[in-house]
């Protein structure tokens, strides 16, 4: 995953373990595919333009998930690391949950 603000580590004062290069070369590699550097965060809802209403998304932070559902009104599950870049490489989301009209309705 990527655990490392691409923006202000350096600003920081943070040195780099092993697994934040690691973490600093995975950021690098989804930029060069076109993510946003601003995208690494643990509040994807602070971005400038975030999801939506009904607008089909996959996040992976909890709290942001909650969010998006149901104050933005966008959908997203919680999706695993890794799960996320896979549904942006190929511009998808799985058909399942809260993706679903049919799925969304409350019930108690």
């Amino acid at each position: 995953s990527v655990s490392t603000d691409l923006r202000h580590w350096k600003k920081l004062g943070i040195i780099p373990t092993e697994s934040q290069q690691a973490s600093i070369k995975l950021a690098e590699a989804y930029v060069a595919l076109g993510c946003s550097e601003r995208s690494f965060t643990c509040a994807p809802y602070l971005l400038d333009q975030p999801p939506t209403l009904h607008q089909q998304i996959v996040w992976g932070e909890s709290n942001a998930v909650v969010y998006a559902n149901t104050v933005l009104g966008a959908r997203t599950e919680k999706y695993a690391d890794y799960l996320d870049i896979c549904c942006a490489i190929v511009g998808k989301v799985p058909a399942v949950g809260v993706h679903l009209d049919e799925l969304r309705q409350p019930s108690v």
